[in-house]
């Protein structure tokens, strides 16, 4: 869905792309954290994961900036950088949890129909912004207020490719999407995402919690360790543990971080991990925090043995670590999609996410495509995603 109105006449100011040396050098901050991340990311061309392609890039408007990623085929890339990915391949992998046989088979025909249309649209080139290359971006303070500066120096600097903002929502960036329509961008629906708001002081655990918090106090054979206490020795293990639970127990779809990419997020603190230590002082379940200005989170980062008995609730113990470390600092947690019922049970507010696309610049047949998915998305997905408790 869309405004009929365009971007508005470009301002005396206009936002600047950079590359390479250019990028690394304008991204503020320290040395450690978001910005040494995507220093290296856009100043060496380190790439975070094997199928996380695209080329990386930054991109300012006054004080404000973000990272950028250009995107020309899909390759076997990941949902965070590909629409087709997110969209099509994705879904069809998940297609067997579907509850009989009518549902399965009226997702196959769609996903038959979408998958001709964002082909039409060409929406494997795409140039997105605030895109960290993680499954959830957090949206940073100045967003809203560049969103038409930066949209228009994108579709300047690259006239063939749809302008795309992730992981718009109206609980992490209240009244985005509506001033994102109003310039004209397409909001499609991508997923529900579930968020924990200790912004306004503690958590009112739920009875679900409670809970948890009794039954998994009882076992001592786990003991917390923070960033403090984990080390570049750690990484290998860190890094089996992301591969047990999203790549062999979920999908190949998912980022494949590896070890290199984890020993270098210990060293210069691009994730904040936590971990449980068992008796023997080794991990056996982690998370990794990723921050911006310190008041929005996501965990784009969480392993555990899944070759423990279901009894250990290893992921009852990490998500009350998580759930934990959140309302300390008083922040807003954006916990992803996916586990709907357990992270309502335990106080998660859903809301609907969306791809935010710009696409006034592209041929007529390309943005037809696009609002063709857009209805698409927008009228049966989204419904069917509300009622299903995704």
């Amino acid at each position: 869905m869309a405004a009929s109105t365009s971007l508005g006449s470009p301002p005396d100011r206009a936002a600047r792309i950079l590359w390479a040396g250019e990028a690394a050098a304008a991204i503020g901050g320290g040395d450690s954290g978001p910005p040494s991340y995507w220093r290296r990311v856009a100043g060496e061309a380190f790439r975070p994961a094997m199928n996380l392609g695209g080329r990386p890039g930054w991109i300012v408007d006054g004080n404000f900036g973000c990272p950028i990623t250009v995107h020309d085929r899909r390759g076997n890339d990941s949902y965070p950088v590909s629409l087709l990915t997110q969209y099509l391949d994705y879904p069809r992998e998940e297609l067997g949890l579907l509850p009989g046989a009518t549902a399965r088979m009226a997702a196959r025909v769609g996903l038959v129909g979408l998958d001709l249309i964002l082909r039409i649209a060409r929406a494997d080139r795409t140039v997105q912004w605030n895109s960290w290359m993680f499954s959830t971006n957090p949206v940073p303070v100045g967003l809203a207020e560049s969103a038409e500066a930066v949209t228009r120096a994108l579709v300047q600097g690259f006239p063939d490719h749809a302008v795309v903002l992730r992981n718009v929502d109206e609980v992490g960036a209240p009244g985005l999407a509506a001033r994102l329509a109003r310039s004209s961008h397409r909001l499609l629906t991508a997923r529900i995402v579930h968020h924990f708001d200790a912004r306004d002081g503690e958590f009112r655990p739920t009875s679900t919690l409670r809970r948890d918090q009794k039954e998994l106090a009882r076992d001592d054979g786990y003991r917390w360790v923070g960033p403090w206490d984990i080390e570049a020795a750690d990484a290998g293990r860190i890094a089996e543990l992301y591969r047990r639970l999203y790549l062999e127990k979920h999908s190949r779809l998912n980022p494949q971080y590896d070890e290199p990419f984890v020993r270098a997020a210990i060293r210069d603190h691009w994730l904040e991990f936590h971990g449980l230590r068992d008796r023997k002082g080794r991990l056996a379940g982690v998370f990794g925090f990723f921050s911006l200005d310190d008041r929005v989170t996501t965990v784009p980062f969480i392993g555990y043995d899944t070759s423990l008995p279901a009894e250990s609730g290893m992921y009852r113990r990490l998500f009350l670590g998580i759930h934990r470390e959140v309302g300390r600092r008083r922040q807003l947690l954006n916990y992803s999609s996916g586990a709907g019922e357990f992270k309502r049970r335990r106080g998660s507010i859903p809301t609907v996410e969306y791809n935010a696309v710009y696409d006034r610049h592209l041929p007529p047949g390309r943005q037809m495509a696009f609002r063709t998915a857009g209805l698409l998305l927008n009228r049966l997905v989204r419904p069917w995603m509300e009622r299903s408790g995704l």
